[in-house]
């Protein structure tokens, strides 16, 4: 794959989260770099009103040398004209509306070859804020999708509630999604690279999954591992706590699966439950193969990537994880038992 391909990063969170502020911290803090913008509504962007010098078909160039355009329609063919126009740009930042669900942002970018082929998903990052962040999370169906897709989660405002509170909102987001760091900020001003999260990189997802199967199994102080062979008796990973209806289940299975079986069963999955099932990511161990893959799911699709060869001796096991609303962990080991090579 090409990797001089243009990173991009999707700016999520909800109305008056600050993600406005946030990406004019990026603009000014990053002065080398050349920014792409795509937002869903112009009037509503807020980015330094002087910085905008021209436009051009919908494509606003800024005096600082980044251009922003605005998504009249489909997303795919706002990166076309943007890659057949002759702007140059470094990076690609899509800053969707507070109720736009990130996934389906992040699927052009995953499912359309021409566009893989000039774009690299690099990260989605979530911005809540601290003050509200509990009440919209209970309410909102689009927050949950937010906060779940996130690869990074930027808790703004941070310094405005008691560091108790932020404690306890850290952990209701952990438990929302046990993948994405968390970092604090005021003003929008985050100190961490926003730009450079590499989320999915093989590399990273699997680092990822394994911290989040370490935590799981800290959590709950197993003294066993989870396997396809747990009975009835067998204390679920669920965690599912009174504030949230969003549960993570986590597996661990030793006996490879059948890739053919795996493949339809969470197509049809996705395609039937999708609407609930907020995040799958896995390491998968599949019969016949030397390399794991790497399976996530993307709006109501499941991409596959390979991963890196299983060493010699090294012990093969599939760790997958779901994320979604009263997901019931009886129902999906019955059927991840059926993928069994």
């Amino acid at each position: 794959m090409n990797e001089d391909r243009i990173p991009v990063t999707i700016l999520t969170g909800f109305l008056g989260a600050g993600k406005t502020t946030v990406l004019n911290h990026l603009i000014a803090t990053n002065p080398t770099t050349k920014f792409a913008i795509i937002e869903n509504e112009f009037g509503d962007i807020g980015i330094d009103n002087e910085l905008v010098v021209g436009a051009d078909s919908g494509i606003f160039e800024m005096s600082n040398g980044c251009i922003c355009c605005t998504l009249n329609g489909e997303l795919v063919q706002t990166l076309v004209d943007l890659v057949n126009g002759e702007h140059e740009f470094d990076h690609l930042i899509v800053e969707t509306t507070g109720v736009a669900e990130p996934d389906g942002v992040a699927a052009a970018f995953v499912a359309e070859p021409a566009i893989q082929s000039r774009f690299r998903l690099d990260a989605t990052v979530c911005l809540v804020d601290a003050h509200h962040a509990e009440d919209i999370l209970k309410e909102r169906e689009e927050a949950k999708r937010q906060v779940t897709f996130a690869d990074y989660i930027v808790i703004n405002k941070a310094s405005e509630v008691s560091k108790d509170y932020l404690e306890k909102l850290e952990g209701i987001l952990k438990n929302a999604n046990s993948f994405a760091e968390i970092a604090h900020c005021d003003y929008g001003k985050v100190t961490s690279n926003l730009l450079d999260l590499n989320a999915y990189d093989v590399h990273q997802v699997e680092e990822k999954l394994n911290e989040a199967h370490a935590a799981h199994e800290h959590k709950h102080e197993h003294s066993h591992e989870h396997t396809h062979e747990c009975d009835d008796s067998c204390p679920a990973h669920e965690h599912e706590h009174h504030h949230s209806d969003i549960v993570t289940q986590s597996f661990i299975i030793k006996a490879p699966l059948d890739v053919l079986k795996f493949r339809h069963w969470l197509n049809v999955l996705l395609m039937i439950q999708g609407k609930h099932l907020y995040r799958v990511k896995g390491i998968m161990n599949f019969q016949y193969q030397d390399k794991r893959a790497i399976v996530q799911s993307v709006k109501q699709m499941c991409v596959f990537t390979a991963g890196n060869d299983w060493a010699e001796g090294e012990e093969r096991v599939t760790k997958i994880v779901f994320i979604g609303k009263h997901l019931r962990r009886d129902i999906l080991e019955k059927q991840l038992n059926n993928c069994l090579f």
